[in-house]
């Protein structure tokens, strides 16, 4: 009868626990080693400073709109002069000035063909005059898209007078671009070709 008495008391014990577990508003026990969870840091406490906002450009309130002659000079443009681009300076004797490229893209809707033109201007500003204008023919055979050119930096000490533009290519087939460079030279010849480099 002890023992029966004994066994009975023992499993209410062990029940009591187990009920307890099973309580639906009981919290759940803290896992051992678990994550804190996050709390918002509080004002005035130290934490790292914000890093500075983006510069705004300011708004643009005092400057006139263009002229009506520049206005007419950009909607004169032809709509085939697809890039202009001034690409270095360039000097002789007393005169000064800098090399203006224009790429012109003309031909049908199935293939791109572009001419481009080098030129010589005498001088930056709204007077400046044109010395020269010579077509690289080259460009208009390339066989492929012309996605952009750009030019080399003169050597430290060189006179500046001749010029380098590499021209970036991708093929009819899309495979690899290809590299072309031009050199000009300051008497208006130039040699074109694929980049040896």
């Amino acid at each position: 009868m002890i023992l029966r008495s004994t066994l009975a008391a023992a499993a209410v014990l062990l029940a009591v626990p187990a009920i307890a577990q099973n309580d639906p508003a009981a919290s759940p026990p803290a896992a051992v080693g678990a994550p804190k969870p996050y709390v918002a840091p509080t004002p005035g406490t130290d934490q790292p400073e914000a890093a500075p906002a983006a510069p705004v450009a300011p708004a643009v309130t005092n400057i006139p709109p263009a002229d009506p002659a520049s206005l007419q000079a950009v909607q004169s443009l032809p709509t085939q002069v697809e890039d202009v681009q001034i690409v270095g300076p360039w000097t002789e004797a007393e005169t000064s000035g800098v090399w203006r490229t224009v790429m012109l893209q003309v031909g049908g809707t199935d293939k791109d063909v572009y001419r481009f033109f080098l030129q010589k201007l005498d001088r930056v500003g709204p007077n400046a005059k044109i010395v020269s204008t010579t077509e690289v023919k080259e460009v208009a055979g390339v066989n492929g898209t012309v996605v952009g050119y750009r030019a080399e930096e003169p050597e430290e000490g060189a006179a500046g007078n001749d010029l380098t533009l590499f021209f970036d290519v991708v093929p009819l087939d899309g495979e690899v671009p290809e590299s072309y460079e031009l050199h000009f030279m300051q008497d208006n010849t130039y040699t074109f070709g694929p980049a040896t480099n």
